[in-house]
């Protein structure tokens, strides 16, 4: 179970692809499209006709809402969170911790999960001999060591309660979570359904007109977008906090730079008839692509 555990902790917040960091990761890309959105609304009309350039806002957009929607569904998917073809998904983790119902007993929940004292009644006493050495000593400020906060076993304790349906009164070391909460737990997830069958039937993969039928969004803006954000953020906070002793924060990280620098200049200022050359120039390879011949593609004989 201690190896499961810390298998969840890597999913969760260490892994190069952890669930905090496709969040963190979503958060930046939703805030500044959004930004991206208010320069559109502020930039000058004339004759009806945004003065942006077209090229440039076209593929911000795309990108941007491709690279949504695919983050939706990687961190709703349910895949294996452990062998080749593992993951880092929010759906995958809560899968693989009901799989482990069976384990995750109160004792589990305590001691190993958030490695406190399963005996909150023991550290309770020893902050209280701590405290009184320090009044002893004549310090009426002090600074109490990690290991006498005995109200942070309380609480998981009493989170437990509430997931197991078991009162303080009548708790055992062998408490086991009620299924309903991970039904609740996916239900929730499941909200997001109807972005996860867009994704896989119009950007990841080329579905036909026959296979698209019903199962695409008619409209999804940028208010969809954070709304899923929310939902995801919400269920990881959760999950985090129970599973993982850690939680998804306020995921939107704090900019370590300007993210407004430059916007005050144009966006290029050069010699745009060189433009032209780069179009032109893959312009006129991309013509020639067509005139193939598969015969060259043959092993010599």
């Amino acid at each position: 179970m201690l190896d499961r555990i810390a298998e969840w902790k890597r999913v969760f917040e260490t892994e190069e692809n952890a669930i905090t960091k496709a969040l963190n990761q979503m958060a930046w890309d939703i805030a500044a499209y959004s930004c991206v959105v208010e320069m559109v609304r502020q930039a000058p009309t004339v004759s009806g006709e945004k003065q942006l350039n077209i090229l440039i806002m076209d593929m911000l957009a795309s990108g941007f809402w491709a690279g949504t929607m695919q983050g939706i569904r990687r961190l709703v998917e349910v895949e294996p969170i452990r062998g080749p073809r593992s993951v880092c998904s929010l759906g995958s983790l809560i899968a693989d911790i009901r799989a482990s119902r069976g384990k995750l007993t109160r004792l589990v929940y305590v001691r190993d999960i958030a490695e406190l004292n399963y005996n909150y009644h023991s550290t309770h006493a020893a902050y209280d001999t701590f405290a009184t050495e320090q009044l002893q000593q004549g310090k009426r400020s002090y600074w109490v060591p990690s290991k006498y906060h005995y109200e942070l076993a309380v609480k998981r304790h009493e989170e437990f309660d509430w997931l197991s349906g078991v009162s303080a009164g009548a708790s055992t070391p062998d408490d086991l979570i009620r299924i309903e909460v991970f039904d609740m737990l996916e239900s929730r997830l499941g909200r997001l359904s109807s972005v996860i069958e867009h994704v896989n039937v119009d950007i990841a993969h080329a579905a036909t007109e026959a296979s698209r039928q019903g199962r695409m969004l008619e409209r999804w803006g940028l208010a969809d977008a954070k709304q899923a954000l929310r939902e995801i953020a919400e269920i990881a906070q959760v999950v985090g906090s129970w599973f993982c002793y850690s939680g998804a924060g306020t995921v939107l990280p704090s900019a370590n730079f300007d993210q407004f620098a430059h916007l005050d200049s144009p966006l290029f200022q050069g010699d745009r008839a060189k433009l032209q050359e780069v179009w032109t120039d893959f312009d006129r390879e991309a013509q020639s692509w067509h005139l193939v011949d598969p015969a060259e593609w043959m092993p010599s004989q």
